[in-house]
């Protein structure tokens, strides 16, 4: 067995002495000319970059856009040839492109996926703490046009996700994954869970004065209900206080970016709102928080991540998940007397998924009620607001 590893271990040796630089594998590869070209006119500056990483024996990965990304590259930004890209404006994009860990495709496909800083480290892009380079997400996921699984890569929300098209290229300080688009830049949290559907959200976030607050702060996850859900729980949100609003706010913050891999079933999580905490539920690969699906997760900001939830969290968690309301029902049609007490919103028998240390490290506490979950009626909008309402 020892003889076996050591056979082993000589052999990756080898293969990486013989293994060629970044830029003679990008050269030789057809589908990456154009970013050979754009690179080539960057002189040492992206040459640099790379040996900013650390040691020369050092893991790293590239996300390499093919020709066919940059081509709309270009077009979208009116340049007509690589020579003419400035170096000023294509150096955040390659930053965010050089993630600062050896990774496979293997290990983005893994169950979870994966999160992976970046040499990204520009403020006006990254701001995360501790000088932190951003991040990406990436995940296995099942592709209509392709008929196969890819893997995908989340970046900042307005450009969308990126698919690795060509994988684990090996060069001699890691590997390159050719991508079939640029990753975006990530904006504030406020600019992104606008972009992803809460702008009612962020106009209460301004008139509350809040905003510099959740934009200037590093390394946070934002909660943030939907148009739809805060158009439901108007009659409560109205007739609340703006320091109760303001309450509600903190509560849907937490003070650390936490990705979905970083979460576990029954985990309790302590909020901005001292004293309170909200508790993960994982069901079939969905998220949940205090029984509030999440319909986006792994937004990527500037100063951390962001969730688009399905409603209202309520203040207290008693142990039932709501399911997605049909986008086709309204909250009217379905709506029922509202509940009281901490109630999340499901009627009938509600069950108690167990009690757990608040701590931001995870805690098992069991398994949520899914067959409540599944027979629940009534609005999870309203009832989260009126728990909020009648705890804050």
């Amino acid at each position: 067995m020892r003889t076996k590893k050591l056979f082993t271990t000589a052999l990756l040796a080898a293969s990486t002495v013989k293994a060629q630089s970044f830029l003679e594998v990008v050269q030789k590869t057809p589908e990456l000319s154009l970013f050979s070209a754009i690179v080539s006119g960057l002189n040492d500056t992206f040459t640099d970059l790379l040996k900013s990483l650390g040691p020369s024996d050092a893991g790293r990965t590239i996300l390499v856009p093919n020709d066919q990304a940059i081509q709309s590259f270009m077009v979208s930004n009116n340049i007509k040839s690589p020579a003419d890209v400035p170096v000023e404006k294509v150096i955040p994009f390659l930053s965010y492109h050089v993630l600062v860990n050896n990774i496979s495709s293997a290990q983005f496909a893994k169950p979870g996926g994966a999160v992976v800083e970046t040499k990204l480290q520009d403020e006006r892009y990254a701001l995360l703490g501790n000088n932190s380079g951003q991040v990406v997400f990436g995940t296995r996921k099942e592709s209509e046009e392709k008929k196969k699984a890819a893997v995908e890569i989340k970046s900042g929300v307005e450009g969308g996700a990126v698919q690795i098209v060509k994988q684990d290229v090996v060069f001699n300080q890691g590997f390159i994954h050719v991508v079939d688009g640029f990753l975006t830049l990530p904006t504030n949290c406020s600019k992104t869970i606008e972009h992803q559907g809460a702008e009612r959200l962020v106009t209460y976030i301004k008139r509350l004065g809040l905003l510099d607050t959740l934009d200037s702060y590093p390394g946070a996850t934002c909660f943030a209900p939907s148009d739809a859900a805060i158009e439901n729980a108007l009659p409560v949100l109205m007739n609340m206080t703006d320091a109760q609003l303001i309450d509600a706010i903190k509560f849907h913050t937490l003070l650390d970016a936490y990705y979905t891999p970083n979460l576990k079933n029954g985990q309790v999580i302590e909020t901005s709102l001292i004293g309170a905490s909200i508790t993960v539920n994982v069901v079939d690969g969905d998220y949940y928080f205090n029984g509030v699906l999440a319909k986006t997760t792994n937004d990527i900001a500037r100063n951390g991540v962001a969730y688009l939830l399905d409603g209202i969290m309520p203040l207290t968690f008693n142990g039932t998940i709501t399911p997605s309301m049909p986008s086709t029902t309204s909250a009217q049609s379905t709506s029922t007397a509202p509940p009281t007490g901490t109630s999340t919103g499901v009627e009938g028998t509600e069950t108690t998924v167990g009690a757990g240390t608040t701590t931001p490290a995870p805690t098992a506490i069991g398994t949520p009620n899914v067959a409540a979950a599944a027979t629940a009626r009534g609005s999870i909008f309203m009832a989260g607001a009126l728990a909020l309402l009648a705890l804050f």
